[in-house]
């Protein structure tokens, strides 16, 4: 299982493979919005600070809708389009900035 740091609510959350990030906001009682759930309204944006790797890859539409919000999209996720591809490893996200 991954380990999943929630900052702004101080989270810290063990997950498995293959579960969406909305999945595990939503279980917890993560602060973070969710709005149209499928990546069209930009509310549920966060900033993986470090885990990266260990989420599966932005899919065209993701990176479409984070460059109305920023040039460098990088560390930007949209969390309702996010899921953990690892076994293994610690993902830190922030969503209050």
């Amino acid at each position: 299982m991954i380990n999943i740091f929630l900052e702004d609510d101080n989270i810290n959350v063990k997950v498995p493979k293959d579960k969406s990030l909305r999945y595990v906001a939503t279980k917890t009682g993560a602060s973070m919005e969710f709005g149209c759930r499928v990546g069209d309204c930009l509310t549920c944006i966060a900033k993986v600070k470090s885990g990266m790797q260990y989420l599966n890859d932005k899919n065209e539409k993701e990176i479409r809708a984070l460059e109305i919000l920023a040039s460098d999209v990088s560390g930007l996720r949209l969390m309702c389009q996010c899921s953990v591809k690892a076994d293994e490893g610690e993902i830190v996200i922030s969503y209050g900035f």
